[in-house]
Formats: C-alpha cells, sequence, structure tokens
C-alpha cells in the first residue's frame, strides 16, 4: 500500500512543463503577488499599476516612437558629420536612399509599439516596452553625447 502512495507523490502534477495554448492564457501576473522578498512583490505592484493604467502605456510607447525618430535624425546628423552608421541594415538603407531608411525604421517601431500595445495585459510585455525606453534613452543620450558634445 506505502509502494503506491509514494509512487503518486514522486511527480509533481501541479507543475505545466510546456503550454501550448496559443494565445497563452496566463498574464504572467501573480494573483497573490507572493514572492522571495519585497522587492520583488514590489516590482510586481509596480507593474500591475502601470498595466492598470493605460494612458502610462501610450504614453511610454509614444515616447518610445517620438525616440526613435529622434534617434533617425541625430544619425542623419552625425553622419552629415563624418561618422559612419554601426548598424549593417541602416548603413544599407542610408547608402541607398535616406527616405527609404527613414521610412523602413519609423514604420518598424511603429509597428512594434503597436505589438506591445496590443499585447500590454502580458506582463513580459510590459516589461519589454519598459526595456525598449530605457535602450532608446540610453541610444538618445550617447547620440546627443557625440553630435553636441564632440
Amino acid at each position: 500500500m506505502e509502494s503506491t502512495i509514494e509512487n503518486r507523490r514522486v511527480a509533481d502534477r501541479r507543475v505545466r512543463r510546456a503550454s501550448l495554448h496559443y494565445p497563452e492564457r496566463r498574464s504572467g501576473f501573480d494573483r497573490r503577488l507572493a514572492g522571495p522578498g519585497p522587492i520583488r512583490a514590489a516590482g510586481a505592484r509596480l507593474l500591475i499599476n502601470y498595466r492598470d493604467r493605460p494612458g502610462a502605456v501610450a504614453a511610454v510607447l509614444g515616447a518610445v516612437v517620438l525616440l526613435n525618430a529622434v534617434d533617425l535624425l541625430l544619425t542623419v546628423r552625425a553622419l552629415g558629420l563624418g561618422a559612419t552608421e554601426l548598424n549593417p541594415v541602416m548603413a544599407e538603407l542610408l547608402g541607398f536612399d535616406p527616405v527609404v531608411a527613414a521610412v523602413f525604421k519609423l514604420t518598424l517601431v511603429g509597428a512594434v509599439a503597436m505589438g506591445l500595445w496590443t499585447l500590454r495585459r502580458y506582463r513580459r510585455v510590459l516589461e519589454a516596452s519598459l526595456l525598449l525606453l530605457g535602450g532608446f534613452l540610453v541610444l538618445t543620450g550617447y547620440h546627443l553625447t557625440l553630435t553636441f558634445a564632440g
């Protein structure tokens, strides 16, 4: 009798190995905000507050699109001053036609922003939107430093 009870306890049935459902049903938010420590719980609360304020998400994504346009303008200005484009795709497009490069860059980031807006209920998407904003802020700061300080 004990051997059958022990065998049933071997596999933990609560752990799912993989999900084959598309789209994913879970949003990635823990309803209880459980986590090992107050910092993780505070981060989860911040993301939940961010998720529950569509205006904040729209503002972040709008800032991403705006910073993308600023990056494009600063890149064109830096190229005029003799710099080289490090992104090989953009370097090729800028060498072919700057208007085509601008349309490509603005369309691509705009489509990514729309995709993030559509999937904004998922935790990883919200984290990605904040990381994207941080990346464009760093990139814009780098451009401003090179363009106007040098």
